[in-house]
C-alpha cells in the first residue's frame, strides 16, 4: 500500500465512521446480515490513473502541444525537445549511407570479374552496414526527443512551458476519467464477502440517481489499527457525467 493509498483509507475511515452513525437505523447484527440496504458507504470519485510524463534525456521544450483540461489520446504526441544535433545527425548519417551503397552497386561488376579482391568487398558491404545501423541509432536519438502519452485521458496540470529545461522531473499530469475509480473503506467482519467482480450501486452525494459499478479491487490485508480494509470500484464513465472529487455512496448488494 503506497503513501497516497494509505493516507486515503485513512480519511475513507473519517468518512465511514461519521456516515454510519447518521444513518444507523438498526442493530450491529442486523447490519452485518444486510449490509447492502442499510448500510451505504462513504465514498470519493477518482482518475482510474494518474500519470506523471517526464522525458526519456534531458533537453529544451521546443513544442508542447496540449494544454490543462485538454482530451488526448493514447500515444498521442505532447511534447518535442529541441533537436537541432539530431536532426544534423540523421542528415550525416544518410549521406554516409548513401554513399555506401553507391560504392558497393559501382564496385559489383568488378567484383564478379574478380577486379577486386574479396576482402575489399566485404569491407565496402560492412561500411554499408555500419552505416544504416548508425541511421537506426540516429533515429532512435531523435525519438527520445519527443513524448507521447502512455494513456487516454485529461491533461490536469501542466508543469512546464515551451523554452525551459526538463530531466527527470515531470512536465505535465495527464488522468484517465473513464472509467472512473471509487475507494470504498468496510469493516473486518465483512472481509470475503465481497468478492471481486461483484455489482456494487453507487450515488453522488445528495442525489438518488445511480450508476453501477464494479468491484475491481479488494484489498488481501486487513488495516489490524482501524479493523477495517478497502476495496477499488470502477465505473463506466463514457457520458463524462462522472468527475474526480465527488463525493459519492456506495450500495452492496444484500447478502442472504
Amino acid at each position: 500500500m503506497n503513501k497516497t493509498h494509505t493516507v486515503q483509507l485513512m480519511a475513507w475511515m473519517a468518512i465511514m465512521v461519521i456516515g454510519s452513525l447518521s444513518i444507523e437505523t438498526a442493530s450491529a447484527t442486523d447490519e452485518r446480515q444486510d449490509f447492502g440496504g442499510i448500510m451505504p458507504l462513504s465514498c470519493l470519485l477518482e482518475p482510474s490513473s494518474d500519470v506523471e510524463l517526464s522525458s526519456e534525456v534531458q533537453g529544451v521544450i521546443k513544442d508542447l502541444k496540449v494544454n490543462r483540461g485538454d482530451r488526448i489520446k493514447k500515444g498521442q504526441l505532447v511534447m518535442t525537445l529541441n533537436s537541432t544535433l539530431e536532426v544534423a545527425a540523421i542528415n550525416t548519417v544518410k549521406a554516409r549511407l548513401e554513399f555506401a551503397t553507391r560504392k558497393v552497386e559501382r564496385n559489383a561488376d568488378l567484383y564478379r570479374k574478380n577486379l577486386i579482391s574479396e576482402n575489399e568487398q566485404d569491407e565496402m558491404i560492412t561500411e554499408q552496414r555500419l552505416a544504416s545501423y548508425q541511421l537506426k541509432e540516429a533515429k532512435v536519438r531523435l525519438g527520445q526527443r519527443q513524448t507521447r502519452s502512455p494513456i487516454s485521458g485529461v491533461v490536469i496540470e501542466r508543469i512546464k512551458d515551451p523554452g525551459e529545461f526538463v530531466d527527470e522531473q515531470p512536465f505535465l499530469r495527464v488522468a484517465t476519467l473513464n472509467p472512473m475509480h471509487a475507494d470504498v473503506v468496510l469493516p473486518a467482519e465483512l472481509y470475503g464477502q465481497v468478492q471481486k467482480g461483484e455489482s456494487v450501486t453507487l450515488y453522488k452525494l445528495d442525489t438518488d440517481v445511480p450508476y453501477q459499478g464494479e468491484v475491481k479491487i479488494v484489498d488481501p490485508i486487513i488495516d489490524a489499527a482501524s479493523n477495517t480494509f478497502a476495496v477499488t470500484v470502477s465505473l463506466n464513465n463514457d457520458a463524462g457525467e462522472l468527475s474526480a472529487g465527488l463525493r459519492c455512496r456506495a450500495e452492496f448488494e444484500a447478502k442472504d
